[in-house]
């Protein structure tokens, strides 16, 4: 009688946990970016400002752009999980072709890059 547990062939059960583990990486990713969008809103500082320095940016079209990154990255995620499980299972190779998820986080990369930048340059540092 069989106990209903499968023989790993290959590498069924690494390829999955590394499937997992990446769609993890981009939540954590949209995590960290919807928080630093929240703080841009809010105008949250680790160092408080005096009062006489004056708000060049609004926070508010940064951190749309943030939250929109955010969302972005899930998509991204979500995308090559269900692509890579689909390959998976129809025993296809991972890497095989250019997949759009390059494309999106390549532009989530600018964005942060980006953000980076214009915060920079608004603290004047």
């Amino acid at each position: 009688m069989n106990s209903g547990v499968l023989e790993n062939k290959g590498s069924t059960a690494r390829d999955f946990f590394m499937l997992e583990r990446n769609i993890l990486s981009h939540f954590k990713l949209a995590i960290l970016l919807s928080i630093l969008s929240s703080s841009l809103i809010l105008q949250a500082r680790l160092i408080p400002s005096t009062g006489e320095e004056e708000q060049k940016v609004s926070g508010i079209p940064l951190g749309t752009v943030e939250f929109v990154t955010a969302l972005a990255a899930i998509a991204g995620g979500v995308w090559e999980y269900y692509n890579g499980y689909r390959d998976l299972r129809e025993s296809r190779a991972f890497l095989a072709a250019v997949k759009p998820h390059l494309w999106i986080m390549g532009m989530v990369s600018a964005v942060v890059f980006a953000t980076c930048v214009v915060l920079l340059v608004r603290d004047g540092r």
